[in-house]
């Protein structure tokens, strides 16, 4: 078996060759890589690697959705706890079919990941219901582990050609947005102080108050 790599608009593709079909026409398979040309040629040398090693080149032909809720998530339910299957199925029904889950599992690439995450983290769930808040990059890592698992499943069992989450680009725990600093005001310290002037604490609170930080803080005294 041999094959090439090939761009068709912003994709590329690894194309194999298969032999002659019975009109005579050579019989091409097409496996999408994503945006750049490096991962073509990844997954080119990967098919070609299987192909003589003897390994079976079989590719899912149903959807991501299909993969993970007729046969991934049943066999999850014996092997997981009871809140972790929980929490897979919940993420699914949620985010995931909503926005991937008819999406060829072959054609599914590293980019379509990156903007569902990117999705989830500026809007949150889609679909009837939602708020149209983010989820917070904790969440959306955990959905990225949970599909990751599915993936690497589906590759080490022959239903794809390569599991396109370990290339995906997940938010860091970073990114994790921190709220505002809210201080007082000049006048709002000063009417503590004032309403705890008889508390055992007082000290500690005033000598608190009239630090340079916290004086920096409230726009000073």
């Amino acid at each position: 078996m041999h094959g090439t790599v090939t761009k068709k608009g912003n994709r590329w593709y690894a194309v194999v060759y298969e032999g002659i079909d019975d009109a005579g026409k050579q019989k091409r398979r097409w496996i999408s890589a994503g945006a750049r040309k490096a991962d073509a040629e990844r997954v080119l040398a990967d098919l070609i690697r299987k192909k003589h090693e003897g390994e079976p080149l079989v590719v899912h032909k149903g959807t991501l959705g299909q993969y993970l809720t007729e046969r991934w998530l049943p066999v999850q339910q014996s092997r997981l706890r009871r809140s972790t299957f929980d929490s897979y199925r919940r993420n699914i029904d949620l985010h995931v079919l909503p926005a991937l889950g008819q999406r060829q599992l072959a054609k599914l690439t590293p980019g379509d990941l990156d903007l569902f995450y990117a999705d989830l983290m500026a809007k949150g769930r889609l679909g009837k219901g939602s708020d149209n808040k983010g989820l917070a990059p904790k969440t959306v890592r955990n959905i990225h582990v949970m599909l990751n698992k599915a993936l690497s499943d589906a590759q080490r069992k022959g239903l794809v050609v390569r599991n396109v989450a370990e290339l995906a680009d997940p938010p860091k725990l970073s990114a994790q947005h921190r709220e505002d600093i809210k201080a007082w005001d000049p006048d709002q310290l000063c009417g503590f102080l004032a309403a705890m002037a008889t508390h055992r604490f007082f000290p500690a609170f005033h000598l608190s108050a009239h630090t340079c930080s916290c004086r920096e803080l409230v726009g000073g005294l």
